[in-house]
């Protein structure tokens, strides 16, 4: 091999070795940028956006109680959920929004008194059946007929009226943009104050509460047939007002 040629495979080496280094040196130093931050610091900020209900959702229940039957009493229990769900649907109610949310068939028992070591056991004395209704009407206008007139059909309880958005996405988008901004600005004002630059978005982090407007104490309460009561239940005058729904988000920067 001629000197010539050892010279040129010495500069290949040498070259080889020095984008070895170049590749290890610069994949160590995007590893290191991943790695938390030595100095980091957070932001929080709240935005908020106005939210007008569209949606009012109430529940009833039917409860029957007496007699050793249970075939009978359920029969008796259908009968009357069946006629309040046909006034919701000539209300105007979709079936969509009318769903069971619960339905039971409990044994009502009497205990005797223990005598002895040994006591005797619980006796049947009758049945109860409950069940449970949830309704949901963008009407306000009929939202308190409705809860009267299912009254009226044989409910025995009516509670949990809820007002709220059916579709949230829109307000959240832009109770979000506004915090995201005013933390944004947050930072980048801290980080002047501070006299340092402001170094990459490490984390968000987000709440949004966007609880419901609930609204109570509306039914006959109590239960058997004699808790409804054969006048007329007065329609209740729905409000659904407005309230700001809030989302606060967190944001660490990277101190550079």
């Amino acid at each position: 091999m001629d000197w010539k040629n050892r010279d040129y495979l010495k500069i290949t080496i040498i070259g080889a070795l020095i984008i070895f280094a170049l590749s290890t040196i610069a994949f160590v130093y995007a590893y290191a940028r991943t790695m938390q931050p030595a100095s980091a610091f957070s932001v929080s900020a709240e935005g908020k956006a106005v939210m007008v209900p569209d949606t009012a959702k109430f529940t009833f229940t039917v409860l029957t109680q007496g007699g050793t039957d249970p075939v009978k009493l359920q029969k008796e229990n259908t009968t009357k959920v069946n006629a309040i769900i046909k006034y919701l649907g000539e209300q105007g109610v979709d079936k969509k929004d009318i769903k069971t949310e619960g339905y039971y068939l409990n044994p009502q028992y009497n205990y005797g008194i223990c005598r002895t070591e040994s006591c005797p056991p619980p006796k049947i004395t009758s049945y109860e059946v409950r069940n449970i209704t949830a309704v949901k009407t963008k009407d306000f206008d009929k939202a308190g007929k409705l809860l009267a007139g299912v009254t009226e059909k044989g409910a025995n309880e009516v509670s949990g009226l809820d007002l709220t958005v059916d579709d949230k996405t829109a307000i959240e988008n832009q109770a979000r943009e506004e915090a995201m901004q005013k933390a944004t600005a947050k930072a980048r004002s801290l980080a002047k104050a501070g006299g340092f630059r402001l170094g990459r978005l490490l984390s968000i982090d987000e709440y949004a509460p966007g609880s419901p407007i609930p609204i109570y104490g509306y039914g006959m309460g109590g239960g058997g047939d004699t808790a409804v009561s054969k006048e007329i239940a007065p329609a209740v005058d729905i409000q659904p007002g407005s309230q700001d729904y809030i989302v606060n988000v967190t944001l660490r920067y990277e101190i550079r």
